[in-house]
Parts: C-alpha cells; structure tokens; sequence
C-alpha cells in the first residue's frame, strides 16, 4: 500500500516537473539578460544570457547585438580598462575577462568554456612584494569571425588577427596573424586557413 501511494505521489510531481520545466526555462531566458542589461544600460535587447554575468569594478563594458553569453562569465575591469565585445559573438561559459586597458573583441567570434583574457599583469619588482605593485597593462585585440579554443589564455598586449583559430588550452603570448591557426604553449601558428 505504502509502495503505490509513493509511486502515484511521484508520477504526480513528475508529470508536474514536466509542465513547469519549459516556464523555468523560459524564466531564465528573460531574468539573467535583464540582471545584466541593469548593469549595462543601453545594452541591446537581442543579447541573450544562459546564465548568470559577474560584473565588477568600473563596468566599462559594451556588448554587441545578438550576442549570446553562458553562465558564470567574469567581466572585470580597472583603472582605465574597457572591454568591447562585438556582435552576433558567443562566449560560453566560465570564462574571465579582465580589463585595466582595453579588450577588444570583434564581430562573430567564438569563445570556447573556461577562457580567460587579461590584459594586465602584476609588477615584479623583486624590493617589493608583487601583490603591491602596480599592474603593466597593453591592450588585447581579438578580431572578427575568431574561434578561441576551450581553456586558452590570452595575454597583455596580444594581437590576434581576423578568421584566426586557437587550440584548445593554448597561452597565447604574442601576436598571432589573420587567418592562422595557432596552439601550444606558447602558442605558434601551425598552419594558415586556405
């Protein structure tokens, strides 16, 4: 007896759980892009969100139409830093971004999970400890229709050109030229797109 009663109470909350889960779905959709779109007024109405942006410090941000954002992305900046994100570009989720300069990042590009990009480092001058020192800083500029592979690193100061791809897990150190494929750590082209 006790043994139908509990089957039938849990069809009940599942058949429940089925009507309830798309609202849920749909919930989310509409409240994580509105949290942003309070912290960046002016934001577009088309940029969609999986998940919850983290936005701290000057929120020098812009986003760009039909941007599509995952869940638990860092975007920090400091000081002077901006960060421009393009359109129609996707980053997913986990991915840091952090900004005492400037990040750009241009029209189409892909973000693969758990990227980070910074465009500032830690002094390190050995009569100080480095935690006090102030930051070197050089812009990063990522170009359009990008594919940064899952993992990566970029560094101050990085140049990376138009239609260029990026290994999965790769720290890219120096400038890498349109249209090239590059990984590694450092990262060094390994072939051009044809």
């Amino acid at each position: 007896m006790k043994t139908t009663i509990m089957n039938m109470a849990i069809a009940s909350l599942s058949c429940l759980m089925r009507i309830i889960l798309p609202f849920g779905y749909l919930f989310r959709r509409i409240y994580y892009p509105a949290l942003l779109r309070a912290d960046i007024p002016g934001m577009h109405v088309s940029v969609q969100c999986d998940g919850r942006v983290y936005l701290s410090g000057t929120r020098k941000i812009s986003i760009g139409k039909r941007s599509r954002l995952g869940s638990n992305i860092e975007l920090r900046t400091a000081e002077k830093g901006s960060i421009d994100l393009g359109n129609d570009i996707r980053i997913n989720r986990g991915c840091t971004l952090v900004s005492y300069s400037r990040i750009v990042v241009g029209d189409y590009a892909i973000i693969g999970e758990y990227v980070s990009i910074r465009d500032a480092n830690h002094g390190m001058d050995i009569n100080e400890p480095m935690r006090y020192q102030q930051h070197t800083c050089a812009p990063v500029h990522i170009g359009r229709d990008v594919w940064i592979g899952r993992g990566s690193c970029i560094l101050p100061g990085v140049s990376i050109g138009d239609g260029c791809v990026i290994g999965a897990n790769s720290v890219v150190t120096a400038d890498i030229p349109a249209y090239s494929i590059a990984a590694g750590v450092p990262a060094k082209v390994i072939k051009k797109r044809d």
